[in-house]
């Protein structure tokens, strides 16, 4: 019935703040209600379940965030042949190994970019498989026979250039490594067949894994960049580890792309704000967490949006449903500066902690962008919940399983966090809605 009423309203015109059905201007109005004083309820809950391959960019680096503590990422990523040989020269001793990936243009680092930064570079113990997805949580297994140490900044934003050929290759401004002896040795001297084709590569390189190292970074220290392992715009720009022997000889390997390409996220020991939140799941607080890399989220609940709707709610459809978070803006910086987006999701029942997309996210008036002037985010959400009536009075079932405010995993990719305010008056769930006497 609610359906049937919706539809019915699209050929409906507004006069002076009601509905009026055409050739029925008087005495059988259609009135609009207006509900801004819903009760809304927060807690800051781990994020879960975040997804780390396919993604559009990678990230890697480590903070020391002012707000949430200790955040980093790693990359996990599957190495590829960009131009087989044949017979290679397997029995030559390297002269050197430099491991290259670019810094993507725009919105691309989070935290404090002047600060150094130690990393750690090994072999892929397993294979990443294309058809698998994987999440910021995983801990594949690491060839720990050899490494590469590694110190300096992740930003850049310098165009450099590096021997290719017998001649100059220009460099899009990224992270350039050079890789240990023992990496560059092994690297040469795998069986022929690994420089033939993908397949036979996979047998003896598995892929490559790059690992911040955790240090004493003072409080706002360190920093996350996001980096481009898939895109082969050119060979200058494309991330790449060149092999070099013979004096003048290159042998390039490239990566397998960003369904073979993994971030993780390593979020933790939390500030006791944060602890006391996730150790009270059913508490309600007015300050509440979002981050990304699988962090935290925050947990929103409607506990009176289904008695709030005064008479019988069979006969209420909603025309718009807006909610408006507002920001700390004091937990801000210049170098962890607030989310250019956030999101909102679903879970699946009461008990799930999983993302599961809004109806409305279809849609280009879902919102979510940052509002700077305000310090809010909006989302047009008015689909979720005519949803949740449609659930209860039509099925007589309870799809009030409340949302998740999410830093998104892609569109941006950034490192970022924020501090929602529950407390403040611009945050609230505004609906408008139309019942039918």
């Amino acid at each position: 019935m609610l359906l049937l009423i919706t539809g019915a309203f699209f050929s409906c015109k507004k006069q002076e703040g009601n509905i009026v059905i055409d050739g029925q201007g008087n005495g059988s109005q259609l009135q609009l209600f207006t509900n801004d004083t819903l009760k809304l309820e927060a807690v800051t809950i781990k994020d879960d379940s975040v997804l780390g391959s396919g993604l559009p960019y990678a990230m890697l680096g480590a903070m020391s965030d002012p707000l949430l503590g200790k955040t980093a990422a790693c990359i996990f990523a599957a190495i590829s042949l960009q131009e087989p040989i044949t017979d290679f020269p397997n029995t030559l001793t390297p002269d050197s190994a430099i491991l290259y990936f670019p810094i993507i243009d725009g919105l691309n680092f989070y935290g404090d970019k002047i600060s150094n930064q130690k990393l750690t570079v090994r072999f892929l113990g397993e294979t990443i498989d294309a058809t698998k997805s994987y999440y910021q949580n995983f801990n594949p297994a690491l060839d720990l026979s050899t490494e590469t140490p590694w110190m300096g900044s992740l930003f850049s934003t310098k165009f450099d250039s590096i021997g290719y050929k017998k001649t100059k290759l220009e460099l899009h401004p990224g992270v350039k490594i050079k890789l240990s002896a023992s990496m560059a040795k092994y690297l040469m001297q795998m069986p022929k067949e690994a420089y033939q084709s993908n397949t036979g590569l996979a047998t003896s390189l598995k892929g490559i894994a790059i690992i911040p190292q955790d240090q004493d970074l003072s409080n706002g220290k360190g920093g996350i960049g996001v980096y481009d392992f898939h895109n082969q715009l050119s060979t200058g720009y494309m991330a790449k580890i060149l092999l070099y022997y013979r004096d003048t000889e290159t042998f390039l390997f490239s990566f397998a792309g960003k369904t073979r390409t993994v971030t993780t996220g390593r979020t933790g020991p939390f500030p006791s704000e944060v602890q006391t939140q996730l150790l009270q799941p059913s508490a309600t607080f007015n300050k509440t967490y979002v981050q990304s890399l699988q962090g935290v989220k925050t947990y929103i609940h409607f506990p009176n949006l289904l008695n709030t709707l005064n008479g019988n709610p069979n006969n209420v459809a909603i025309n718009k449903a807006e909610l408006t978070l507002a920001i700390d803006k004091g937990a801000f910086t210049a170098d962890f500066a607030a989310p250019p987006r956030l999101n909102l999701f679903r879970p699946k029942n009461n008990a799930s902690k999983i993302n599961n997309l809004l109806p409305d996210a279809a849609y280009s008036t879902f919102g979510g962008i940052y509002n700077e002037t305000e310090g809010t985010y909006t989302f047009i959400i008015t689909r979720y919940v005519q949803e949740i009536l449609n659930q209860k009075f039509n099925r007589n079932t309870d799809g009030n399983y409340g949302l998740f405010l999410a830093v998104p995993t892609a569109a941006p990719v950034l490192a970022a966090r924020a501090l929602a305010d529950f407390g403040n008056s611009k945050t609230k769930l505004k609906i408008t809605y139309t019942r039918i006497n």
